[in-house]
C-alpha cells in the first residue's frame, strides 16, 4: 500500500519506520519541505521519499496526519479526496480542555 505520512515528528517518523516494516510504500511530508526530510529519508528505507505535502497526498492511498491540531488548517482538502485518513493530530500539553 501507499502511505503518505504528513509530520515527520515523533509519531510521524515512528510510524512511517513502522509502515515500512510492514512492507508498504512511504511517502513523508511536512511544512518545511522535502529538502528537511532528506536525513529522515536516508535512515529510513529506500522504499520512503519525501515530497511536499500535496504530493504525497495525491500518490497515497491511505494518509496519516501527525500534526500540530491547528496546522489542519493549512492542509491542501482537495488532496485528500477519496483517501483513507487517519488522525493522528497532537495537541500541546496544557492547550486540551476536558469535556464538561
Amino acid at each position: 500500500m501507499k502511505i503518505a505520512v504528513i509530520g515527520s515528528g515523533n509519531i510521524g517518523s515512528t510510524a512511517a519506520r513502522l509502515f515500512l516494516e510492514a512492507d508498504h510504500d512511504v511517502v513523508i511530508a511536512n511544512r518545511r519541505g522535502p529538502d528537511s526530510l532528506a536525513p529522515l529519508v536516508a535512515e529510513l528505507s529506500p522504499r520512503a521519499r519525501a515530497a511536499p505535502v500535496e504530493d504525497a497526498a495525491r500518490a497515497s492511498e491511505l494518509a496519516l496526519l501527525a500534526l500540530p491540531f491547528g496546522v489542519y488548517r493549512e492542509l491542501p482538502a482537495p488532496a485528500f479526496a477519496g483517501k483513507l485518513v487517519i488522525d493522528a493530530t497532537t495537541t500541546p500539553y496544557g492547550t486540551a480542555t476536558s469535556p464538561s
